[in-house]
């Protein structure tokens, strides 16, 4: 199996997530990372900063966050986003698996399982070495990681006005259990006087983890000490019906 990221999202991809979960959008990962963060006076990086959900609340509570993504079309929204909500944060092209920054930032950030774009264990492992060298002595990297669903499902279409055009998206689940990976076969289309005028194909591939097996990862790549937090609340200790782990590893 290829172990590059899959994280290339396309225009339409794009706009599919900006209309879905537009900038206010909170799953409790917004107060959450807030909290944690609470204090830090350095910088903060956010790799995978998608469409600035997150990094716009953050700059705007005092903090001071840079983000990157791979996707330039996601990087032009979240430009947008930012400058309509008056921040001016620094967005960037960069990957996880390659980007690093020796002893630059007090915490790194990795919300709403977005390390799973990262496939397989040797890239993983390579993306979390670049992090915690890019972190000052004691700094910490704040991760998300989601259990792997033990089904496969065929998800209902789902459409998006934005403006007079109309957006949809077809997708299919797959479970591919010997490499815990989850892959969607996803279909955007976009429609304007009732005719289809873009279709754009994603093959969108996420990387899963075990509880212990991603802890272990942390060590292997030179972490100290490792607190789990489950579901968005600090000190929640996980539980098998616990939808997502947080991490927080200290460099």
């Amino acid at each position: 199996m290829p172990t590059t990221s899959s994280w290339q999202y396309g225009r339409l991809c794009s706009l599919v997530y900006q209309l879905d979960k537009p900038i206010g959008t909170s799953f409790g990962d917004v107060e959450f990372y807030t909290e944690l963060l609470d204090g830090v006076t350095g910088e903060i990086l956010e790799p995978a900063v998608g469409t600035g959900r997150l990094i716009i609340p953050l700059t705007r509570s005092g903090l001071r966050v840079r983000g990157y993504d791979v996707s330039e079309y996601m990087l032009g929204i979240a430009r947008e986003n930012c400058a309509a909500h008056g921040v001016r944060p620094d967005l960037f092209v960069a990957d996880m698996v390659t980007f690093r920054e020796p002893g630059t930032f007090d915490a790194v950030i990795v919300p709403t399982g977005s390390f799973a774009l990262v496939l397989g264990r040797d890239d993983a492992l390579r993306a979390l070495r670049n992090i915690r060298e890019s972190l000052r002595p004691g700094g910490r990297l704040i991760v998300d990681v989601e259990p792997l669903r033990p089904s496969t499902a065929t998800h209902p279409p789902g459409h998006w006005w934005h403006g007079d055009d109309l957006l949809t998206l077809t997708a299919v689940e797959e479970v591919r259990a010997a490499e815990r990976q989850l892959v969607y076969w996803s279909r955007y289309e976009l429609w304007r006087e009732r005719r289809l005028v873009e279709t754009e194909l994603e093959l969108f591939t996420l990387q899963m983890w075990e509880l212990d097996e991603f802890s272990a990862l942390l060590d292997e790549a030179g972490f100290g000490s490792v607190a789990v937090h489950a579901d968005y609340t600090a000190a929640r200790p996980p539980r098998a019906d616990t939808a997502v782990w947080t991490f927080e590893a200290t460099a």
